[in-house]
Order: C-alpha cells, then sequence, then structure tokens
C-alpha cells in the first residue's frame, strides 16, 4: 500500500480527517466520488441579466479583474468583507463575506479572476453574495497546501506558480466534492486531478469481457476516471451507468448466490406436489371471527401453491404497519401442519411481541388440535429443555422462537416452513442454522415499505408479496404537527381518552440527556416531567417507562402493564416500534419528531389505530416550518408514498441495509427505473449461467463477499 500522506503531499492533520471518513488508502479516495459536477465549460466575458437567463438562480462564470478589496464594521463589531471587480466590458461588482473573511483573505488586488456565483443586478452592478474566485491562472504542480493561494503568499508567488486557466478548474465539467471538517471542495478536487494517474494501478477489471461486450458496459478505469473528471456530459453520463449498474448487479448476484446456497447440498425435499386442498383453507377462514381482506387472501393463496412446489420457495411479505399479516401467517401455517404434516417456525425480534403471536396461535390453533409452545429466554431451563425433546420427538407442531435463541441444539422431526417476523437480515445471518433440517419454505414479513423496484433489486432471492390493505373497521389515523405550546391542549386530550379507558403512548428519541443535543427531551426527563404534571390525575405507577438499557424482563413487565391497562401513560424510545399490539392506545405523541425517518415515523403511528376507536398521532417539533417529513406525515398515510419521500431525504441504507464506504448512494431516479433494474437482473442470471457459482471470477467473488459482510452488519 502506497503512503498516502507522501503520495498527496499533505499534512497529518489532512491524513487524520480521511482516515475517521473511512478513506485510509489511495483506492479508498479514488473510491471518494463527487457529489455533483459543475459545468464550467462557459466561460462569460460580461454579467448577464436576470432577465435574460432562462434559469435566474443558475450560477454566472465571468472574467474579471479585481480592483479593490475593503473592510466594513458594523454596530455589532462584525465585519462585512467585500471585494470590487469589473468583467471584461467594464460593467462593475462587487462581491460580499461575512464571518472569518478566509475567502476575502485569498483574493488578490489587481488579479484577474474567473468569478462564479447567482449574482443580482442592483443599479447595473453585478451583486454576489460568497461567490467562489478562481485565478484565470491556477497553482503549478510543484505547489503544497499552505501555497496554494493562500493569504500569506504574494502577489508574486502566485504568479510564479500560475499556468493557463483552462487547466482542470476551468472549460470543463468540474467535480464538487462532500467536504469534511474543514477539508473543502477544492482540496479533494485538486488531489483527485493528480492521482488519477494511479488508477491503472488500483483498479483490475473484475468483470469478464464477455460480459463488459454483452451489456455494452464502459471499462472499470474509464469509468473512474469520468466520474471525477469526465470529458463532457456523456462521458459523466456513461461513467455513472457503469457504477450503479455495478452496485445493482453486486447486489443481485449476492441475492442470487444466497438462494443457492440455501438450496444446494441439503437433504431432499420432502414435499411432494399434489393437489390444493382449498376446501381445508375455506373452513379454517370461515371460523375467525372477522373477514379476510382480498390483499390478505392473495397472499394466502400465493404461500399454499409454493407449499405444493417440490423445492421450497422464499417469500417476501410486505405488509403495512396493522393491515393483519399474522393472521396470513397463521392459515398458512395451519395448512402446513394439516396438509402436509410439517412442523413451523415462528422467529420474531423481541420476547414481549413472541408472547404477543404466541397468545394468537394458542387462541386460535389450539382449539384445532395443533400443539403450540413458546421458546424464549425466559422460558425455564428445565421446560427449554422438554420443548425441544418434543420438537425433536415432532410432538409440537409450532414454535414462537425469539431470534436471539435460535441455538445448535435445537433439532426439528420435520421442518418445514419457517416465518420470519420483522427482522430482515435475520434469514441472511441464520440461513445456515436451516441446513440442519429439512429445506423448509420461507416466509419473511416486513413493514419497511419498499416500492416493487427495489424489492426486484435487494430481494431477488425471494418472491414479493404485498399486503396493501387495511381490516375493515380500522379507522384512519389523524396525524397532526404541534408545538411544545400546545401541550396544555394535548394534556386535556389525553386526559379525556385515559378518563375512557384508553391508553397513550409518548415516543422520544434518547434514553439520557445528551450535551450534543441541545432541546432533545430524553426518556428519563419526559418521565419525570409527566408524573410531576399528572401527579393530580394519575399514580405514578400509571406512568410506565420502557428504553433500551432496561434488562428483557423489565422491558417484558413494562409493556405487559401497559396492556393490560395498570399503566395508562408508555414513556418510551423507539423499542416499541416493532409489532406490539395494544388495542386500547389511541394517542401517540411523538416528541422531537424531527429526529425520525418517515419509515420509523410510519412503524410508530401505527402503535395506535388497532381497533375501530379513532386514533391520533402528534408530531412534535420546535419548528413547524421547513420540515417536509412532517408535512408529508400529516397529508398521507401511503406507506409506499412516504418510502418514496423518506428514501429521497434520506437515502436507502436504513431500508436496504447496505452500505458501502466510499461509494455514492444510488439516486432515486435509478432505484427507480424499472428497465434498468430487469437489465440488471438479466445480467446476474447470464453472467451465473456461464460462470457457475462466479467461478474463475475472483476478483468478483472478492467484491460480492465484501457486499456480504457489509449486509451483515
Amino acid at each position: 500500500m502506497q503512503d498516502l500522506k507522501k503520495l498527496l503531499r499533505t499534512t497529518d492533520r489532512y491524513i487524520a480527517i480521511l482516515n475517521v471518513n473511512g478513506i485510509f488508502s489511495l483506492k479508498d479516495l479514488l473510491n471518494y466520488f463527487p457529489k455533483t459536477h459543475e459545468d464550467r465549460l462557459l466561460i462569460q466575458d460580461s454579467f448577464q441579466v436576470q432577465e435574460s437567463l432562462e434559469d435566474p438562480k443558475q450560477k454566472q462564470r465571468v472574467r474579471v479583474f479585481v480592483t479593490e478589496k475593503k473592510i466594513m464594521m458594523l454596530r455589532n463589531k462584525k465585519k462585512i468583507y467585500e471585494v470590487r471587480f469589473h468583467d471584461e466590458f467594464g460593467v462593475e461588482g462587487k462581491a460580499s463575506y461575512r464571518g472569518t473573511g478566509f475567502a476575502f483573505q485569498q483574493i488578490q488586488k489587481e488579479m484577474r479572476y474567473i468569478v462564479i456565483g447567482k449574482p443580482k443586478m442592483v443599479k447595473n452592478k453585478a451583486v454576489f453574495s460568497n461567490p467562489e474566485f478562481i485565478l484565470s491562472a491556477a497553482p503549478s504542480e510543484n505547489m503544497i497546501e499552505s501555497d496554494y493561494v493562500s493569504p500569506t503568499s504574494t502577489l508574486e508567488t502566485i504568479q510564479e506558480n500560475a499556468v493557463v486557466e483552462e487547466w482542470y478548474n476551468i472549460g470543463r465539467l468540474y467535480p464538487v466534492y462532500s467536504e469534511m471538517l474543514g477539508v473543502k471542495s477544492w482540496w479533494f478536487a485538486k488531489k483527485m486531478r493528480d492521482i488519477l494517474k494511479y488508477v491503472e494501478q488500483e483498479y483490475i477489471e473484475y468483470l469478464p469481457e464477455d460480459f463488459i461486450r454483452e451489456f455494452e458496459l464502459p471499462n472499470i478505469v474509464e469509468t473512474i476516471k469520468s466520474l471525477h473528471y469526465p470529458k463532457n456530459a456523456e462521458d459523466l453520463k456513461k461513467a455513472k451507468y457503469r457504477l450503479y449498474f455495478d452496485r445493482l448487479l453486486k447486489v443481485q448476484l449476492q441475492s442470487r448466490i444466497n438462494k443457492q446456497q440455501y438450496l444446494s447440498d441439503k437433504k431432499p425435499v420432502t414435499i411432494q406436489k399434489e393437489e390444493i386442498d382449498r376446501e381445508l383453507i375455506k373452513t379454517f377462514v370461515s371460523r375467525l371471527p372477522f373477514q379476510l381482506t382480498d390483499a390478505q387472501k392473495k397472499v394466502i393463496k400465493q404461500m399454499i401453491e409454493d407449499f405444493s412446489e417440490e423445492s421450497a420457495i422464499l417469500r417476501l411479505l410486505q405488509w403495512d404497519v396493522g393491515s393483519g399479516k399474522t393472521i396470513v401467517a397463521i392459515t398458512c401455517a395451519y395448512y402446513m401442519i394439516k396438509k402436509l404434516k410439517g412442523q413451523c417456525a415462528l422467529l420474531v425480534p423481541i420476547e414481549v411481541l413472541a408472547f404477543q403471536h404466541y397468545n394468537h396461535l394458542v387462541r386460535i390453533l389450539h382449539p384445532l388440535g395443533i400443539q403450540v409452545r413458546l421458546l424464549t429466554g425466559s422460558v425455564p431451563a428445565s421446560q427449554k429443555q422438554k420443548i425441544k425433546q418434543e420438537l425433536k420427538a415432532g410432538l409440537i407442531d409450532i414454535v414462537v422462537w425469539t431470534h436471539a435463541i435460535v441455538q445448535q441444539d435445537v433439532a426439528f422431526r420435520n421442518l418445514k416452513f419457517v416465518i420470519i417476523d420483522e427482522q430482515h437480515k435475520f434469514w441472511v445471518k441464520q440461513r445456515s442454522f436451516f441446513k440442519n433440517f429439512w429445506t423448509p419454505h420461507i416466509l419473511q414479513m416486513t413493514a419497511t415499505p419498499i416500492p416493487r423496484t427495489l424489492a426486484l433489486a435487494f430481494f431477488s432471492e425471494f418472491e414479493v408479496s404485498i399486503i396493501d390493505e387495511m381490516p375493515a373497521g380500522r379507522k384512519p389515523i389523524i396525524t397532526k404537527v404541534v408545538t411544545e405550546k400546545e401541550w396544555k391542549k394535548l394534556k386535556g386530550r389525553m386526559l379525556d381518552r385515559i378518563g375512557k379507558g384508553q391508553s397513550v403512548f409518548v415516543v422520544v428519541p434518547l434514553i439520557e440527556e445528551s450535551e450534543n443535543l441541545e432541546g432533545v427531551k430524553s426518556a428519563l426527563l419526559v418521565h419525570q416531567q409527566l408524573k410531576d404534571d399528572f401527579s393530580d390525575h394519575l399514580q405514578h405507577a400509571e406512568i410506565g417507562l420502557i428504553h433500551g438499557k432496561l434488562s428483557s424482563n423489565e422491558k417484558d413487565e413494562a409493556m405487559r402493564n401497559f396492556k393490560e391497562g395498570r399503566s395508562k401513560i408508555l414513556v418510551s424510545t423507539t423499542v416499541i416500534e416493532v409489532g406490539v399490539d395494544v388495542p386500547q392506545a389511541t394517542i401517540m405523541l411523538i416528541k422531537n419528531a424531527e429526529r425520525f425517518g418517515l419509515s420509523q415515523l410510519h412503524q410508530l403511528r401505527w402503535r395506535v389505530g388497532r381497533s375501530d376507536l379513532q386514533s391520533y398521532c402528534f408530531l412534535e417539533t420546535k419548528n413547524l416550518t421547513g420540515n417536509e417529513r412532517l408535512k408529508a406525515m400529516e397529508e398521507t398515510t401511503d406507506w409506499f408514498k412516504l418510502a418514496e419521500i423518506d428514501m429521497q431525504l434520506r437515502g436507502t441504507g436504513e431500508i436496504l441495509w447496505y452500505r458501502q464506504s466510499g461509494e455514492s448512494d444510488i439516486p432515486m431516479e435509478v432505484l427507480m427505473d424499472i428497465t434498468l433494474i430487469e437489465k440488471v437482473q438479466v445480467a446476474a442470471k447470464w453472467l451465473l449461467e456461464r460462470y457457475p457459482g462466479l467461478k474463475g471470477l475472483k476478483l468478483l467473488e472478492a467484491e460480492i463477499d465484501y457486499v456480504d459482510s457489509e449486509m451483515l452488519v
């Protein structure tokens, strides 16, 4: 590995900042792609009036001659730094700076610059605020940071070390990088053009030549160069296409390899293809105390048909929060047990949710002769051992697990169906566990809304189903953005609901106060404040508290107290966002709501509205203006629409649990491009058909292994 400090001719401070941001090598730095490119192809000789521009807000790039610099002191003792200049035709202009005056100090009188900014024409003068000034001559190759147009540079030094203006800065598409801890975009731009000559040493094409020809992709070396310093717009477009194609391809390949690994090297599947027993399902559904929605019926039909396949099917069930996915899983489990004589396992992330599912299963299935058991951390050791023995002997039909309790010493007689609730990563992490048994069908359920294109891109090993219809009788949750000043009204509404036997969730982002997050309320503080505010109306015990630092037993007890009505108000961090069903809860108050993502807010909102009672979600924030996410929550409960807005605002990392250091995010327009997604699917299939298991493609295998390790973080 080359010495990055020596290669960049920089200081320890710069290297430390790069390291903090995950850049340790030359390749890491080359992978730090620009966030955008600025069009500097056309340099103007004169300022353009706003009326003559198609877009008055667009930047202008004008050659100017600096005539004057001055510092003005305001009454509050703050300074304004002003630079005066004129263009090639003598039209005057001025630029003003506030703050430290760093940019002002770097500008020299009686020098020619390219000024870049968005001017306003005031009395025939071009007025700029904080524009960028680039010397008509840029620094030479042998300059270091301290010499680069620094405040101490003399006019002679600058002129001495200058070359023509077209040198990387002007007359091209210019890269704009995200800044980090004071390291400016121009620093990255300068260093990148210096190290591009090393691209061939750091990058070797990892895709086979026939694949590149087949799918008309540019070479990886040229791609990296063009991502930083493209020759033109078309060159940049091709480079971005290769970058995004590669990232989607890696995930597609990993997804398909996951499936192949799961379905290979196993005992043969014992489920034989046979005629579907529709009467069995109809009879079961008819006994339910409620009507299934069309969306629920559709998914049940899909899953039952899966059971008739001779090989295991992996299905991803997307469900909006509160849409009734549990009964879908129960119906499918019942069919598997009664018709196909297989055992089932239901895996959930937390113990409270395990108890909830267990009670549902017992209530519905026990009268039908189905044996259900609960296997969690709190189950006594002697009882655990008995359950394990009964599972091995085939005396238990369905077991409810928490993810943490999955152990190698658990054995099944005939495991054929696994339901995984809420935890997206679980099946990837634990797939090796299922290799100990007959290959079971997998039903992976997620309440995270993922548009169809994203599901195709990131979950290709799964067949995808959607429940996007609410059960009959559910009323839409009324959502309103409020401020702390409205607390008296909220308190009155909460007391009114509590008086009617209903309950209230209060969610906060932190457990304890943080010096770094001034003004953000903690669970402990809010819990105490509510005790004080409601002291005349409620006993202290009626205001519960739950957060991540409590033990499992403490959290379970707090949730049981709230669910059973002993607690009227529950103060919580986001630990309650996962699947806990409390029908009498009708108010959700989320404090510092601006600190949550949309998907998270949507999950939290649907902790209420679990009955035919009208429910409300109040999003408390300090500032009512300028918050698109909270406005979106007020305007819609459409989970797909919210997901798209969330991804536009925050990226896809949280939803898709896929991050690669140094690689730019995939833009929404790419992720929503169904044509591209389908092309990548074809490409992945083509590659694996010609190179089974990626045999002979060691470099590509290394890329895929890296993606897999990132997914498991």
